[in-house]
């Protein structure tokens, strides 16, 4: 498998800023395992924020199919949507690969991919290739309706106020850090106030009433490790939904572990779904915030649609492909 991987020219994409400017640092050790292994490649550092959607483009017109992401979830967020908004090639036809060397790592726990790079480099070799899902969401934008796609989870309610905090607290400090996102967490936790929402899953109706949280995913994990949505297959065909409705916060406070461990469904105030399309409408002017991959977005109504078996990607060895009934 080695060897078939030496005759393809891969793309390398590369955040230099990913980590904290670990991933430049390592660039060097990196290029020095694939080159040892006569792996073929060209690599790209990404200069600006949404620079890996262009470069991702540019790199699908001139030949390329296969990617390999060297970041975090941000990065990878956009080497995605690059290859979702292109429409030279179909989407199945390009394979991508991680690398994670970044501030949020969520993505990487749903295909089994070691958090460890050196492990994860090894993982690229195993080409250990399945075909998964991803995920769509329409929002408003200043009244103009527009679209992402996203690997791995979007959140709504507190979660995305977390993130737009986090954000505050990075621009204010220029740095970042799972400790800054701890502050911004615990900050929100104690300031934010569920949002009176109405959610439906594939037309129905799936709950209407205030919302503290919801997650909506492909993947397992959200927030730097938090297991909101650890029953979730990433390629199964469908979204996974995990909704929490107002709750008493000393009791949340004192079984947070079994909400960052995945426990969450042991809350009653949790709730769970799976379907292939999903919205979230506002019940008032007070209304929640979205993040997809980590990454802000716009204002409600959003309406999710899953893309299925739509994109290949090098999973981990212990990987397990969903098998699906045909009958």
């Amino acid at each position: 498998m080695t060897y078939v991987m030496s005759l393809t020219k891969w793309m390398i994409i590369l955040n230099p800023v990913a980590g904290g400017g670990k991933t430049a640092l390592l660039w060097p050790h990196i290029s020095k395992y694939f080159r040892e292994r006569d792996f073929s490649f060209e690599c790209v550092f990404t200069r600006h924020k949404y620079h890996a959607v262009t470069m991702t483009i540019e790199a699908i017109r001139e030949g390329f199919r296969n990617f390999i992401v060297i970041g975090g979830d941000g990065t990878y967020h956009e080497v995605i949507n690059g290859i979702f908004y292109q429409q030279d090639v179909p989407t199945r036809d390009i394979t991508v690969g991680i690398i994670p060397i970044g501030t949020g790592n969520d993505l990487i726990s749903a295909y089994r991919i070691p958090s460890d790079y050196e492990q994860a480099m090894d993982t690229i070799f195993q080409h250990n290739s399945v075909l998964t899902d991803i995920g769509w969401v329409s929002f408003q934008d200043y009244g103009i309706e527009r679209s992402r796609f996203f690997a791995n989870a979007a959140g709504m309610g507190l979660d995305a106020a977390v993130i737009r905090r986090y954000e505050k607290v990075v621009e204010q400090n220029y740095r970042r850090g799972n400790s800054l996102y701890l502050q911004s967490l615990l900050h929100q936790f104690l300031m934010y106030r569920p949002k009176d929402l109405r959610v439906l899953v594939d037309g129905n109706v799936f709950f209407e009433g205030p919302v503290l949280t919801c997650s909506i995913g492909i993947g397992i994990c959200i927030g730097s490790g938090m297991k909101a949505l650890p029953l979730s297959i990433p390629d199964d065909g469908l979204f996974d939904i995990t909704l929490v409705t107002t709750m008493n916060k000393v009791a949340l406070a004192l079984r947070i572990k079994d909400f960052i461990n995945g426990h969450v469904y042991n809350f009653k105030e949790a709730m769970h779904g799976r379907g292939r399309t999903i919205e979230v409408l506002p019940n008032s002017k007070q209304t929640t915030g979205l993040e997809t991959d980590g990454e802000l977005m716009g204002a409600p109504p959003y309406l999710f649609k899953i893309i299925p078996s739509s994109i290949r990607i090098l999973a981990g060895r212990d990987f397990v492909p969903f098998v699906r009934n045909e009958t």
